[in-house]
């Protein structure tokens, strides 16, 4: 068997050993490429959210954390009436919100991918302009626009359509989802861009010769294949208006208030630490549960080759 083994050697042929080596060393390597990743993943996000939900299992006692654990915040939360209007207005706004950027986006990406040649580049570029400048100036912009001193009732007055300041635009649910759905729709665009600008142009002129109209074209080879990415820039976009703090509280008012400015009232002024996490920990929850779902929608019908 020795000699066998020196023959092989010899030979060049593997050996079991050699085999095995080769297989540690690929392993290896592969793991110390996703270390950074996994790194930042336990850093960054699961640690954190284990504090955040052990912070929801513990009780507030005037003012300070008391670590009894038990399960009292999320009582408290789920047998409140307003807790459940808040949480349906909250998803209902982020739905909206990322509905409407997606059917924004879709077909300004599909405009510059398939029109703009070798200019789509740029334009995306240009179209992405917003997210250079910061999140609170963006929104903060809007409510400059739609404010009783604002461009929108400026321009209205001198047309004469109405004769004085109207806060008919401000501090409601509706500007609440059109702040929100302009802030998401760079983000919702980026991911669409990047889904159609992937099809092979080929594909269309096959489905062309084959005499195929542009909408059986759009119905049957462009859809299938860029719904992966629709869905998430959707998901994307759902998951910034659901999360969203900033925006309800300078464009929302009462009536446009959402469970993001409830979590920072309850960390800031309510100082009631395990409560706050025991939404945090809901608003999470709930929008990992719906990514699921849209995550059933992100399956090929065809192949990108």
């Amino acid at each position: 068997m020795g000699n066998i083994g020196a023959d092989m050697m010899e030979a060049g042929i593997p050996t079991a050993a050699d085999s095995l080596w080769t297989r540690l060393r690929h392993v290896g390597r592969r793991t110390a490429a996703v270390l950074p990743m996994l790194a930042w993943v336990i850093l960054l996000v699961l640690i954190p959210n284990l504090f955040l939900l052990f912070y929801s299992l513990w009780q507030n006692n005037i003012g300070t954390v008391a670590h009894v654990w038990n399960v009292e915040n999320y009582r408290t939360l789920y047998g409140s009436q307003v807790f459940q209007i808040l949480i349906r207005r909250t998803f209902l706004i982020a739905v909206v919100s990322a509905g409407i950027a997606t059917l924004v986006a879709y077909p300004v990406a599909y405009i510059v991918v398939r029109k703009f040649g070798r200019f789509k580049t740029t334009a995306a570029i240009l179209i992405l302009v917003p997210l250079w400048f910061g999140y609170l100036m963006r929104v903060f912009a809007w409510r400059i626009i739609l404010g009783q001193q604002g461009v929108l009732n400026s321009f209205l007055n001198s047309i004469g359509l109405t004769h004085g300041p109207s806060g008919a635009f401000l501090y409601n649910t509706p500007s609440v989802i059109m702040t929100l759905t302009y802030v998401i729709i760079p983000y919702v665009f980026l991911s669409t861009y990047a889904a159609l600008d992937r099809v092979p142009r080929y594909l269309y002129e096959a489905s062309s010769d084959s005499g195929a109209s542009a909408w059986a074209t759009f119905r049957h080879v462009v859809w299938p294949l860029t719904r992966p990415g629709v869905v998430v820039g959707f998901a994307i976009g759902f998951a910034l208006a659901f999360g969203d703090y900033i925006t309800p509280a300078l464009v929302g008012g009462l009536s446009g208030t959402m469970l993001g400015s409830i979590v920072l009232q309850a960390f800031g002024t309510a100082d009631d630490w395990p409560l706050g996490a025991a939404i945090g920990m809901t608003i999470i929850a709930t929008g990992l549960l719906f990514l699921a779902l849209m995550a059933l929608f992100t399956r090929l019908e065809a192949p990108i080759e």
